[in-house]
């Protein structure tokens, strides 16, 4: 008896947790079966608020100051359902059809997944546009089934943050969570996307809007996990605020086979250099759109590491830029001279990284070849005569009339 209790209990404890537990984690935490980016080679990037259903009769769910900093920015609003589908203040409906005829998105905020439709059809009547999108407050077996039958789709909309914050943590494609911020903070914030060259719009409008695969949650442990550990260990500079910046870059002293330039002069280990580490996820994410546009975007990033090198004092005395990859092919025309590595042995061995990499950023033509890794360089007067400010400056200059 007691062992058939001991086992009933159990049961019951998996049952609880795999109830409780594992859909917040598969759909709350790792974002599968829920939309949670666009296409990582666009310029957009997504931008919700929530709007909490108002107490009393008289409320507004939005600050009036909050509206003024949104204006000519239409983004994502998830409403809270109120204690009925009827009965929505008038303040409230009035201005929620006035949210909608400004452009923006509305949304539900999903208190409750046993209401969604009568909910998502009373905001419908009331804001004149279709509802397509809601937010889940927590995950059971149930909320996607639910969610789907009422006609919507769950979304994830990042975890709310300061100005600074979510400005350094922006994405192309990727949505920003603007709830807790006030006017003066989202004015700034909208500054600082459109200065670095982000296009905001709401989530529901990104390009190529997807739940979370696999493949793409390894990529961020893998980024979280090595690459951040990496950036931590050698001080890297990140040259990715634009949403096609494709480079970071840190200070160290060069190791790798002996270069000579033309002139005959050489550059030998322990030499004062900078390596480049290239943003794999955004590249793929270019390349996806066109070949050209991939090479635009490592060209044009070339030009952050000029400006780093002539602006940074920790550059100062750095003589070669260099960076081993597989790549080499695709960087030659960019001036960058290459150089196999001595050992084969050694070649071959980091090759296989290299190219599970590619499989794991969803490479195109994996299967085709594998590609050695190789050193390629520049010197720094090659580098700054390519790309530095004389010809950033000639790529900005307004055109002759």
């Amino acid at each position: 008896m007691r062992q058939t209790l001991g086992l009933a209990a159990a049961l019951g404890f998996v049952f609880a947790a795999v109830w409780r537990w594992l859909p917040q984690l598969l759909h709350g935490r790792a974002q599968f079966g829920v939309l949670r980016e666009g296409q990582g080679g666009q310029t957009a990037i997504g931008l919700s608020l929530s709007l909490p259903a108002p107490a009393c009769t008289d409320a507004a769910p939005i600050d009036p100051d909050l509206l003024r900093a949104l204006e000519g920015t239409p983004i994502s609003l998830l409403v809270g359902a109120a204690a009925a589908p009827g009965d929505r203040s008038g303040v409230f409906s009035g201005q929620l059809a006035a949210l909608s005829a400004a452009g923006h998105q509305l949304g539900l905020l999903a208190g409750s997944s046993r209401r969604l439709r009568q909910d998502r059809e009373a905001l419908e009547r009331q804001s004149g546009q279709a509802v397509t999108l809601t937010r889940p407050s927590r995950y059971h077996p149930l909320t996607l089934p639910r969610v789907r039958r009422a006609g919507l789709r769950a979304i994830w909309t990042g975890r709310p943050g300061t100005p600074q914050a979510l400005l350094d943590g922006a994405e192309p494609g990727g949505v920003l969570n603007l709830d807790g911020l006030s006017a003066a903070e989202v004015r700034w914030l909208l500054a600082g996307l459109w200065e670095r060259g982000y296009q905001p719009v709401p989530v529901g409008e990104l390009k190529g809007l997807r739940s979370e695969t696999l493949r793409g949650l390894l990529q961020r442990l893998y980024r979280r996990l090595i690459d951040a550990r990496f950036d931590r260990a050698h001080h890297s500079v990140a040259l990715t605020q634009r949403p096609r910046g494709l480079f970071r870059i840190s200070r160290r002293p060069y190791a790798g086979p002996l270069l000579t330039l033309p002139d005959g002069s050489q550059f030998v280990e322990g030499a004062p250099a900078a390596e480049l580490h290239i943003y794999s996820k955004r590249l793929v994410a270019l390349a996806e759109l066109s070949a050209l546009t991939g090479l635009r975007g490592v060209q044009n990033s070339l030009h952050d590491v000029a400006q780093a090198l002539e602006e940074r004092p920790e550059f100062r005395d750095v003589q070669l830029i260099y960076a081993l990859t597989i790549f080499a092919g695709v960087l030659g025309p960019m001036g960058f001279r290459s150089q196999a590595l001595p050992d084969a042995r050694q070649a071959r061995v980091m090759a296989v990284f290299f190219n599970l990499l590619r499989v794991l950023y969803g490479a195109k033509n994996t299967d085709s070849q594998q590609l050695l890794p190789a050193v390629i360089w520049m010197s720094r007067s090659e580098l700054l005569a390519r790309y530095g400010a004389q010809k950033r400056n000639a790529r900005t200059a307004p055109a002759a009339r």
